[in-house]
Parts: C-alpha cells; structure tokens; sequence
C-alpha cells in the first residue's frame, strides 16, 4: 500500500498543498467536467463524478467539520496497489457548507467494500467503524489534522460477519454466546468503561420494499474495552409497535439529543430516513423509544431522502445530514447530500428541525414581495422574485383556504413548475391534522426523469399559527423547513433555462401572505460561480 501522505505543519498550508495532490486534482477536472450539468448543485454538496451513496462519519475535529461518504471512484483513481469497491470518500468544511474534497479516506483491503459506518472523536483521534463487506464492521483512525492518514486496526474485522454476503441483509446470522445477531452499517460511543457500539438491521423474517412484511426492526449492541476485541451484549432496542412490519434498522447514529433523551437517526431499506426518541439506561445498556418519526415518506428510491450521518458537534448540536437519490437517469455522477439539519427537542419532548444558521451567510440580492391577499382560486406571478439557486422565507396566514402554497422553478407559461402547499386541517384534526407538500409532477420535460408521485408529511399547526416556509432551492433538489417541526426534500428537474419563476396559489378560500423574502445563494463550488444569480 501507498505510505502516508506528507504535508507540511501548517493548517492552511496542507490544504494548499492539497491543490498539487494528483487525487485531489482528479476532483477538480471532473467536476469542470460536468459544469454544463444543469442538475448540478451550486451550494448543496455534490460528488466530484462518479458514484456516491450513504453519509458516513459526519464529524467535527479541531474546529473543521468532516464528511465521509460511500463513493466509487473510477479506475483512473486507483494504484495498482487498491484493487477497486466502495470506499469512503472525504470532504472538509469550515462551516458545513463549503466544502473540500480531500483524498479518499478508507479503500477496501479485508473487505469487499468499506460500506457505510460512523466516527467517534477523542481528544487525539478519531475513530472510524466501518462495515466492510463479506468480512464485518472495521475500525480505522487518524489524529492528523485533515484526517487524511488512516491506520486501520491489524485485527480488522474486529466485529466479523458473513464472509459470503453483505453481512446485513442477506447474510446469514451470526451466532454468539448471547444469540444470533447480523453485521451491518455501526455506530459507536463511548462511556466510562469503554467503547460500545450498535449494529443492525433486522431479525425474524425478511425486510425492506413490499417484501418486508415480517422483519423486526433491530440494532445489536457490542462492548470493548481496547477497540479490537468485542462482546455481543444483545439488542440495544428492538421495535415491533413504532415501526412498520419489515422496516430494519440500517445507518444508525445513536446521540444525546438533550440532557434525558437520546435520538436514535436511522435509515429503513422500507421507508428510508426515519427516527426515535427515548430513555438510554446506562446501566442496562437498554434504549426505550418513546416517540418514533420519519424524515421521507415517498418511494426512496426515486428522488428521495436517503441514509443519514449525524454527530454532536463542539457547541452541543445534533446535526445529521443525509443523501438524496436520483430521480432521473445516470449521466456520469449521483447523488446529493442534504442541507445539514439542527436537530433538537421543544419542550414537550417532540422533534424540532432546522437548517444550520451558516447558510445565512451565503446569501445575496435580497428581494422582498409585499404583504398581500391570494385571492381564492387564483395564481399570482411574482414579478421580483425568480432564480433556480435561492432560499425563500414565506408567512402564510391559510385563511379559508384549503390548500395554499407556491409554484417554484415555475417557467413563463406554466409548462415546467413545482407546487410546495400545506392541505390546511380539517376541523376533526385527527382525521386530517394538515399536510405539506412537494407535487413534481410538473417539473419537468425531460424524457429521462423518471415519474413520482408528491412527497407529503404531516403537518399539523394550530388554527390560529401561520404557515412559516424556509426553502431552499438548488437547481436539482428542494428542501422545504416548515414551522421548525417539518422537512420535506425532493429531487426536481426543469429543463428550462427560463424555468425560475414564483408564484403564489391559494384553493377553496382566500389565504393572506404577512410576509415574504427571497435571497439568490452564493455557489461553493468554484466551476459554477457562473451560474449564479440566475
């Protein structure tokens, strides 16, 4: 294997030194490559080329923020020396927006591949459990400044799997003196006594799709005083009453949340991003759910919200970013990553959600539209607001309305829009508390986008609480805050240049705009600075 990576002391000057890295200067042509790709992102993160899938690792060490990700590179970027698979892929930001493609983190040696897992950050390092397929979960770490040294544990794998399949899904179980458990994507913490970790996905039956109508929903937890040798201790938490029959429990990131309750972030190869709220007994090592959510609630597999990273970072955030799928054919790259999101609790215990406040600063071009009726039954065109890189903050008092909302990326004509609406209550809220949705079935003209019904969740406000809207529009991907409690996320595609407008809409009654600002969003990618402002 290739010996470590020499660059100077200096901070600063490691990453310009980074500028000459042959890997790094792969990066930089393809993405000049695909600049021309109208789908492409300008301030959400995108993979250089090629193929990305699950965040990994997400992370703060030593004041920078660190993302991993599953990514297969292409054969113009392996030595001789690392035969191909998935390997973990690194980018670095300062304020978890701008981010810096570094050299690929972890390449495959005993495994197959180096799937997905998450970090745990001491004072001198940071410790990486991986899941590396057809051999078990791994650790590596490094303590160098921009991670870009990993030493992966002599004894890998320290937890072993199937040797003949993924070790999660289709593997067969393994047995200890504690029971039967699978090797799938970890997580690890680490309290007084030592490291612990979890393991999922399922038990008892079959999972994921329309298949998975029997599977419980499962996280294994394991103990270690050393890092290299682990006991099974039995399941961290199991769920028969939340979940779905057949949902897993894959991806999971298991963090304090506020000073009694912890959240347990997670992906389900059923219904994709999905969370708990509970009790985590130190003593019995037991995790209680109490409240379960879901982060997606469309067909994952097209244009969706994916898995999730997620960490604590130094001020004592939850902050969990995820991947989102594409919804149209492949042209040479994959996959978006999400806004990162501000998880924390309101006071009765229940999730509130938002967008971390540095995205503030890439704003610019400040538009306001004035407080105005939306008349019943009718579209109103707004002049000054327009652009296919922006965020937009609406209050909408609802009204009589039954539905009320925006058309966004809306062409001239009306060919190619994306309508984003809260159905308002009905008055026996527990039969329709309100919904928000994200309708693209207008989006687009493209013959290669593939066809999706509207992603749509709950959302339910009190008759007198206003509809307040943070979205943040990316050329290929919407993401829509709603009253701090929803966020929905899609994938969109207008082929139009011209396909930038906005509009108001209201149905069944008239709805009253209080208020309205739009901001164009600086590009954090060098390559589409050109792309700015339109």
């Amino acid at each position: 294997m290739a010996g470590p990576r020499q660059f100077p002391d200096s901070l600063e000057a490691q990453l310009n030194a980074l500028e000459s890295d042959g890997e790094v200067q792969g990066y930089v042509a393809g993405r000049e490559a695909l600049a021309d790709d109208p789908a492409r992102p300008l301030y959400h993160f995108s993979p250089p080329m090629h193929f990305m899938n699950d965040p990994n690792g997400l992370c703060q060490w030593q004041g920078r923020y660190h993302l991993f990700f599953q990514y297969l590179p292409g054969g113009e970027q392996l030595t001789p020396e690392r035969r191909q698979g998935v390997c973990w892929g690194h980018a670095v930001s300062d304020d978890l927006v701008n981010w810096r493609d570094l050299p690929i983190a972890l390449y495959p040696d005993v495994e197959r591949d180096c799937f997905s897992g998450q970090t745990l950050v001491e004072d001198d390092r940071v410790i990486a459990l991986y899941h590396g397929t057809r051999a078990g979960n791994g650790i590596a770490t490094a303590g160098d400044p921009l991670l870009l040294n990993w030493q992966k544990h002599p004894d890998n794998p320290v937890i072993p799997g199937d040797p003949q399949g993924l070790g999660g899904g289709g593997g067969d179980e393994v047995v200890a003196e504690n029971g039967k458990y699978r090797v799938f994507d970890p997580c690890i913490w680490k309290e007084e006594d030592g490291y612990y970790s979890i393991s999922g996905t399922f038990m008892d039956g079959d999972f994921g799709g329309t298949r998975g109508v029997d599977a419980l929903g499962v996280d294994h937890l394991f103990y270690s005083k050393d890092l290299g040798s682990w006991t099974y201790l039995g399941p961290l938490v199991t769920d028969d009453q939340l979940a779905e029959p057949g949902e897993d429990m894959a991806v999971p990131n298991f963090w304090p949340i506020s000073d009694d309750k912890h959240m347990l972030l997670l992906f389900s190869h059923k219904r994709a991003g999905r969370y708990y709220i509970g009790s985590y007994d130190y003593e019995t090592h037991r995790f209680t759910p109490e409240t379960h959510g879901r982060m997606n609630y469309g067909p994952w597999t097209v244009g969706s919200l994916h898995a999730p990273s997620a960490t604590v970072d130094a001020s004592g955030r939850y902050l969990g970013i995820f991947n989102i799928k594409e919804g149209r054919d492949f042209r040479g790259w994959n996959d978006i990553m999400s806004l990162p999101r501000h998880y924390w609790l309101a006071e009765d215990d229940t999730l509130r959600q938002a967008p971390v406040p540095e995205l503030e600063g890439y704003r610019f071009d400040e538009v306001h539209a004035p407080p105005q009726e939306i008349a019943a039954n009718s579209e109103r065109l707004l002049e000054n607001v327009s652009g296919q890189a922006i965020e937009i903050e609406a209050v909408i008092e609802p009204g009589e309305a039954r539905e009320v909302g925006l058309t966004v990326l809306r062409s001239p004509d009306g060919a190619e829009q994306t309508r984003i609406s809260l159905f308002t209550p009905l008055q026996d809220r527990r039969a329709n508390p309100g919904w928000l949705q994200i309708d693209s079935t207008g989006s687009s003209l493209a013959e290669d986008v593939h066809g999706r019904p509207p992603e749509q969740g709950p959302l339910d406000i009190a008759p007198d609480e206003p509809l307040h809207l943070r979205i943040f529009i990316d050329r290929s991907i919407i993401e829509v805050f709603a009253n701090d409690v929803q966020c929905l996320t899609l994938r969109v595609y207008p082929s139009r240049a011209d396909s930038n407008g906005v509009s108001l809409f209201a149905r069944g009654g008239a709805a009253q705009l209080r208020s309205l600002v739009a901001w164009q969003m600086r590009s954090v990618w060098p390559e589409l600075k050109q792309f700015e402002g339109r």
